[in-house]
């Protein structure tokens, strides 16, 4: 008899894993139980993100891949995509939310991974803020170029050795800070930026890997051995993250002046719309917790993506040395001084503009973009996607679809000029993503990018180094791709 019920329990689990819960997706490998099809992230993932893109020749334009036991439709190629989650963006803008994310935020917090009232309220917020901070304007431009001549004089005290991704990490870490609580880094403080930097860096690679993935949807499996050491490392990179950020808000708590309506940095912007909702529930949606997140959620969009890119375009040039004259040639046309280049001065870089487009393209940062969610039943491709489906639009592989971009391992900024050496604009390119969740930060980040580059190979001589004279491309995996580490010498050129 108990033989009998314990069949037909593993049958029944069985014919809704294999069956049921499939019927109304579209195709994609099957799951295994507990796992999904995280099994399948394997090293092959890493350099070409050949597992979603054998995916896509193997089930079509339109697939399911199991993240444990979250079925996740894939959307891969452009046309659906721009036609669904551009023209009809309202129908997926919703979030799902992770059991795992839920446990570490205390709730749906933040603005990455809320949804509903909660995310309109606070992205408008956000960029009500961001607009009074000068962003898309001189005021911001400033902040940039400070820390642009604060990186360049940096530079000129090091220039035998260097390591570009941690002096990016700084530099652009400073804009972020600066934005968020007021201050810069500098030599007294660089430790304090070292120590996020490395929890940041735990939490993203552990949460990219398959590990990540079965604990992030089953926090449950903390309470065994084994992935009890990986859910602990998570809450403690977390938690460290987080206690920074709570520490700089308490700070402002304790001499924030509540009579005048002014801020200087988002936190203390954060902490006066706050009392204007402390007799509302839950503060009106401005709890401690929400600040918490929303630190998180723009010190990571505004560092992270913005710093490794910068990182990626030095290493592409680099290695194709005729990539690097064209930017040394127009420089000399264009400027021909050490003077600070600033936003006025992008129409006359054209080629430097597709060389950062094209180095955005080939970096491809985000292996799988960020997981949305349906509003509403809609129809992609023929399939019938009901409300709450999570959903991707997965432009990993628009930025690397042969079609679209002939030759899409190779760098070559010439794919982003018009024949007479003016900058195209090719929609398919669409680093910060689509839709009504495109990234907030955006126009901070392409102004990051141009300035910092540009200014850069102005006041350099860059070559790579004798110890790595032909460093890898090779992306170490992670939620964002990194590149391995090298090293450059650096000469003034003027």
């Amino acid at each position: 008899m108990i033989l009998f019920i314990v069949l037909s329990i593993v049958s029944i689990y069985l014919f809704d894993l294999f069956y049921w819960k499939r019927r109304n997706l579209p195709p994609g490998p099957l799951p295994l139980p507990l796992v999904g099809n995280l099994h399948m992230m394997s090293d092959d993932v890493k350099p070409g993100y050949s597992l979603f893109s054998n995916l896509k020749e193997q089930y079509g334009h339109v697939y399911t891949f199991w993240m444990a036991s979250l079925p996740i439709v894939h959307v891969t190629d452009w046309n659906l995509i721009k036609q669904h989650f551009i023209k009809d963006g309202g129908n997926f803008v919703g979030r799902p939310e992770f059991p795992m994310s839920i446990e570490l935020r205390q709730g749906p917090y933040g603005i990455i991974e809320s949804h509903g009232d909660r995310w309109v309220q606070q992205r408008r917020f956000a960029l009500h803020v961001l607009r009074d901070f000068g962003l898309g304007k001189n005021l911001m431009e400033e902040k940039v170029l400070g820390e642009v001549t604060a990186m360049l004089d940096r530079l000129r005290k090091t220039m035998d050795e260097v390591d570009m991704q941690s002096v990016f990490d700084a530099s652009v870490g400073s804009v972020i800070n600066n934005l968020l609580f007021g201050y810069r880094y500098d030599e007294t403080n660089i430790a304090e930026f070292l120590d996020l930097k490395e929890k940041l860096n735990n939490h993203f690679q552990l949460a990219a890997k398959p590990i990540g993935g079965l604990i992030g949807m089953n926090p449950w499996l903390g309470y065994f051995p084994y992935f009890s050491g990986y859910k602990n490392v998570m809450i403690q990179n977390w938690m460290g993250l987080v206690e920074m950020f709570r520490k700089q808000a308490n700070e402002k708590l304790a001499t924030i002046d509540y009579e005048s309506d002014d801020y200087s940095d988002y936190v203390e912007a954060f902490l006066k719309e706050r009392k204007k909702h402390e007799n509302e529930k839950d503060f009106g949606g401005f709890e401690m917790e929400q600040l918490d997140s929303v630190c998180f959620d723009l010190w990571v969009a505004g560092m992270e993506t913005t710093s490794n890119t910068l990182n990626w375009a030095l290493l592409y040039v680099l290695r194709n040395p005729e990539v690097r004259q064209k930017v040394y040639e127009e420089l000399d046309r264009e400027i021909g001084s050490d003077r600070i280049i600033t936003t006025s001065d992008k129409p006359k870089l054209n080629y430097i503009n597709a060389t950062i487009n094209e180095s955005q393209r080939l970096a491809n940062l985000l292996p799988m973009n960020l997981a949305r969610s349906t509003t509403k039943d809609v129809e992609i491709a023929g399939y019938h996607i009901k409300k709450n489906t999570v959903i991707i639009p997965q432009i990993s592989l628009v930025l690397y679809n042969p079609e679209i971009f002939p030759e899409p391992y190779e760098f070559k900024p010439e794919r982003f000029l018009e024949s007479d050496g003016s900058l195209k604009k090719v929609e398919e390119l669409v680093p910060f993503s689509i839709g009504k969740r495109q990234c907030p930060g955006e126009g901070l980040a392409k102004m990051e990018l141009l300035l910092f580059f540009a200014n850069l190979f102005n006041r350099f001589d860059i070559q790579l180094h004798q110890s790595n004279p032909n460093p890898s491309v090779e992306k170490e995996f992670g939620v964002t791709m990194k590149a391995k580490s090298y090293r450059l010498k650096l000469k003034d050129r003027h």
